[in-house]
């Protein structure tokens, strides 16, 4: 995990540097795995080289989430470690 933020319901937020983001419910159970993907992940952390390697990036999957945060409406930002940075907003649905 490179960082936790608390959601306005007590959610955990933890983005970890292994292609996924973990949503912990007030009782820490996990609600979500954004991006779990064991095949994505093994190819990502094959050296860490995908990182500087933006034409092997797929969107819609994450590479190395290192901040997350809820915005005031729950929508979640994402900001990763890679080569130039990326960032992905994840619009909150109902």
């Amino acid at each position: 995990p490179a960082d936790i933020d608390v959601g306005r319901n007590g959610e955990l937020l933890i983005p970890d540097l292994h292609a996924r983001i973990t949503i912990l419910d007030k009782n820490n159970a996990v609600v979500a795995q954004l991006g779990d993907d064991e095949a994505w992940r093994a190819r990502v952390l094959d050296g860490m080289k995908m990182r500087g390697q933006p034409d092997q990036w797929q969107a819609g999957k994450f590479i190395h989430p290192h901040d997350a945060k809820f915005d005031k409406d729950g929508n979640i930002i994402v900001a990763e470690w890679v080569v130039g940075g990326r960032v992905s907003f994840l619009k909150r649905i109902a």
